[in-house]
């Protein structure tokens, strides 16, 4: 099977070639870019494989020749399109071994900020959904374990510091709409469940499920899985809006602490999302390095918030409780380490990542 795939993508990249040309499609190829052909190098699919990744980046009907690919791919037995596995009812994340640095170096940052700032701080490392619905997989799929991955990490950080098991909370709620079907991220479902249990390890009392008035914003999104697949078999997801109508309200947001960049607003939810690629900035806006809410909630409890994307549709949950929340995102951040707060005037510390980024992002460490 796997000789018959080489020399099926063989075929096809020439068959791209051919249909590309014909349609009068400007090609402009850097040679230098591309695989030298060699005798070796078209026997084995390096050329063809190079090749048909060039003409996807490059061509004006990627996505039709892309989803005719990925078809085909499955009706010869893939599982697998892009690192995304293909199931019945949703896709699935692959999670390599090779993408998860040595447990000390992947605490090694928390321990850093927590040294430094004795604020009382608590980790959260959320597990991709490929792990909690693991049999699913197909069978003799490549997939990292994650449940050990994270308990090795939480054991290598400091004493003080607070590790939440967002592992076992999800894990038990898998029959729930926890995990959306297209997309890598969680639900707001599953944030929740996650939130109840970390609000209370901080101190305070979680406001009931019951208590939120929830919206559903579409009842068609297609996440980054999909983006990555172009797979229209799995049901598209839904995008939820959790509002507690007597709940505390946002009195200002501002942006890169930028007092012109400051907005007064009742909420984080951004609606123009929906009309652009990215509906899931809908929970948190566009992406910036750090944005500070503040609200009408008089207990001068401050948060400092270090997060990746998992966190966009969590924090919500989270204004209920803090008069300040500072928020950086460590996808838009250059530093090596978490960079410092200005003062040790919060309450507490909340680092709340996906392991996926967290290992991508611990990998740049100078320990590794």
């Amino acid at each position: 099977m796997k000789q018959n795939q080489t020399h099926y993508r063989m075929v096809f990249t020439i068959l791209i070639i051919y249909l590309t040309i014909s349609v009068g499609t400007a090609l402009d190829f850097d040679s230098s870019s591309l695989e030298k052909l060699t005798l070796q190098s078209f026997l084995n699919g390096a050329w063809a494989e190079q090749t048909e990744n060039y003409l996807q980046q490059h061509i004006g009907f990627h996505d039709t020749l892309f989803r005719i690919k990925s078809n085909i791919d499955l009706f010869l037995g893939e599982k697998m399109i892009q690192g995304v596995y293909i199931t019945d009812d949703m896709l699935l994340e692959k999670l390599s071994s090779d993408d998860i640095p040595e447990p000390s170096v992947s605490a090694q940052p928390v321990n850093d900020f927590y040294e430094q700032t004795q604020i009382p701080t608590y980790f959260i490392l959320v597990p991709s959904a490929s792990d909690i619905y693991r049999t699913k997989l197909p069978a003799n799929a490549v997939n990292a374990e994650q449940k050990n991955a994270i308990q090795q990490i939480y054991l290598s950080t400091s004493n003080g510091i607070h590790c939440i098991d967002a592992y076992n909370i999800l894990s038990s709620l898998k029959d729930n709409y926890i995990y959306y079907r297209t997309d890598s991220h969680w639900t707001c479902c599953g944030a929740y469940y996650v939130y109840q249990s970390t609000i209370q390890k901080m101190g305070f009392t979680p406001i009931s499920y019951q208590k939120y008035v929830i919206s559903h914003m579409t009842a068609d999104f297609y996440g980054d899985l999909y983006e990555k697949t172009l797979y229209d078999n799995i049901r598209a997801d839904v995008l939820d809006y959790y509002y507690d109508e007597s709940g505390v309200q946002i009195t200002s947001i501002t942006v890169n602490d930028n007092p012109q960049n400051e907005i007064k607003s009742s909420h984080l939810y951004d609606t123009s999302a929906f009309l652009k690629n990215n509906p899931y900035q809908f929970y948190l806006g566009q992406p910036c390095e750090k944005l500070t809410i503040r609200t009408n909630l008089n207990n001068h409890k401050k948060l400092l918030l270090y997060k990746d994307s998992f966190a966009d549709c969590f924090i919500p949950f989270l204004i209920q409780h803090y008069n300040e929340i500072c928020i950086i995102n460590l996808e838009q951040t250059t530093s090596e380490n978490l960079p410092l707060p200005s003062s040790n005037t919060y309450t507490h510390t909340l680092i709340l990542s996906s392991l996926n980024f967290w290992n991508t992002y611990t990998k740049e460490s100078p320990l590794s």
